[in-house]
């Protein structure tokens, strides 16, 4: 039924139309047309309103004001860090904290301590197993989002910590803890 309609209408427009019917039919449908179009329309629930004008551009105007007064007084006072990692007057250091070659030292020494202390794993040392738990974070470790790594992996957590592949990686982990605990900055 709808084919035939659409074909029919189709006709209808390509078949030249005598000139006399021509302006008689376009007035006599013109109307209807308008009124069907319009009844489609019939979302609006208000009259128009009128555009606001020029307040978009005074209210960004003023906030940015606001922000370059408050970056400004800021800046003046020291209390906005410039640099990472500067040192301040009072001998504080401002931004993230930068580890230097002492720092991993001074970690490197704990884990040694802690070594020679605990002998009575599995064979006599936890080293084979620091030594894989460090394969397997390297191997996870994803440098350009700074992601994976043990300590921000999912190997972490139950489902894959205690996967039988996994096996003694959470007594390395637990063995390390007190080193994280030392030692905040490091992952």
């Amino acid at each position: 039924m709808a084919t035939t309609a659409r074909t029919l209408t189709r006709l209808a427009r390509l078949t030249p139309s005598p000139p006399s019917i021509t302006p008689a039919t376009t007035r006599r449908f013109a109307l209807p047309r308008q009124a069907f179009r319009q009844s489609r329309r019939g979302y609006a629930n208000g009259a128009a309103t009128s555009p606001r004008g020029g307040r978009t551009g005074l209210i960004a105007g003023l906030a940015l004001a606001a922000a370059g007064g408050a970056g400004y007084y800021f800046y003046t006072n020291g209390t906005f860090p410039v640099e990472a990692g500067k040192v301040m007057s009072d001998g504080r250091q401002s931004g993230p904290f930068v580890p230097t070659k002492d720092d991993y030292q001074q970690v490197y020494n704990h884990i040694a301590k802690l070594l020679e202390e605990h002998d009575e794993y599995d064979d006599g040392s936890y080293g084979p197993v620091l030594v894989r738990l460090g394969w397997h974070a390297s191997g996870t470790y994803d440098a350009a989002t700074g992601t994976g790594g043990s300590n921000g992996a999912t190997m972490r957590f139950a489902p894959e910590g205690d996967h039988g592949a996994n096996a003694g990686l959470k007594a390395a982990r637990d063995f390390l803890e007190p080193v994280k605990q030392h030692f905040p900055w490091i992952t």
